[in-house]
C-alpha cells in the first residue's frame, strides 16, 4: 500500500518498472484483484474500488478475462458507496465500451453479447437516476439500436425507465415518436401505466384516458426504487405533454378538460 501511495502520482508506477525495480511478479499484480474482492465482501467499497482501479491500471488494458471482470467490480462498488456518482458513471462507460471492444473481437457469441449488455442496462438504472446529468444519458445509451434490440429482446421492462426519461426530459421529446413506435411493438409482452400513459396520449389520443392513467402512474412511481426521486418531474412534464397534445389537434380548448 505504500508503494502504490508513493508511485501513484508518478510515470513510474507501472508494471514493467515495478517488476524491473521492485520485484513485484504477475502472481503479485493477480492477488490485489483478490484483494480488492475481499474488500468488497467485508463492505469496505472504497478499498475495493480503489483497488481494483490499480489492478486494471498495473495490467496496462490487456483485455483479459480479469480485467473485465474488474470492472464489473468497479462499477459495483461504485454503485454501493453512493458517494461519488461521477466515478461510478465513468466505470459504467468504461465497462460499455469494453463490453463492445469484447464483442467486435469476437470474445463474446450472440448470446453472451445479449447478456452482457442487459446487465449492463440494469445496473446502469443505478447511475443514471442518481448522477445529476443521468436523464439525458440514459436516453443517449437506450436509444442506440443494439440497446433497443436488446430490450426488446431481453428486458422490455425497462422501457418504464426509458419512457419516464423521454417525458420528463422536454429537451428529448422529439423521440417520442421512436418510444411510441417500440412501446407498442412490445405491448403484447410488456405493459404498465407509465407505457399506457404514452399510449393514451400519442397513439388512442385519449386525453382523459391519459388523465386516469397519470394517477396510476403516480402510483407506480411511489414503489419505484429508481422513480420515486422524480416523481415531480414526472407529474409536471406529464402534464404539460397532455396540455402540449391537446392543443396540437384542437381549434377550441376545453379549459375543463385541462
Amino acid at each position: 500500500e505504500e508503494l502504490m501511495r508513493s508511485l501513484g502520482d508518478t510515470k513510474s508506477f507501472n508494471l514493467k518498472y515495478l517488476q524491473d525495480n521492485h520485484g513485484v511478479t504477475a502472481e503479485v499484480i493477480e492477488s490485489l484483484y483478490d484483494y480488492a474482492k475481499f474488500w468488497f465482501d467485508c463492505g469496505n467499497y472504497g478499498a475495493a474500488s480503489e483497488y481494483l482501479t490499480v489492478y486494471r491500471q498495473l495490467l496496462g488494458a490487456q483485455g483479459t478475462e480479469r480485467e473485465f471482470y474488474a470492472l464489473w467490480g468497479k462499477l459495483a462498488a461504485d454503485i454501493l458507496l453512493q458517494t461519488n456518482w461521477d466515478a461510478a458513471l465513468d466505470a459504467l462507460n468504461q465497462l460499455r465500451d469494453a463490453v463492445e471492444t469484447q464483442s467486435r473481437a469476437n470474445q463474446f457469441d450472440p448470446l453472451q453479447q445479449l447478456q452482457q449488455r442487459t446487465w449492463l442496462i440494469h445496473w446502469s438504472l443505478f447511475v443514471f437516476f442518481n448522477h445529476p446529468n443521468g436523464r439525458n444519458l440514459i436516453v443517449d445509451l437506450l436509444f442506440q439500436e443494439k440497446y433497443i434490440n436488446t430490450i426488446q429482446t431481453n428486458c422490455p421492462h425497462t422501457l418504464r425507465y426509458l419512457a419516464a426519461a423521454v417525458i420528463i426530459n422536454k429537451r428529448r421529446r422529439m423521440l417520442m415518436r421512436d418510444l411510441v413506435r417500440v412501446i407498442q411493438q412490445e405491448s403484447y409482452v410488456y405493459r404498465d401505466p407509465i407505457t399506457e400513459f404514452v399510449e393514451c396520449l400519442y397513439v388512442n389520443f385519449d386525453f382523459e384516458g391519459a388523465q386516469d392513467m397519470l394517477q396510476k402512474c403516480i402510483d407506480t412511481i411511489k414503489h419505484d426504487i429508481f422513480l420515486v426521486g422524480i416523481l415531480d418531474d414526472f407529474i409536471e412534464n406529464a402534464r404539460l405533454t397532455i396540455f402540449e397534445t391537446y392543443c396540437k389537434i384542437h381549434n377550441c380548448i376545453d379549459i375543463g378538460m385541462l
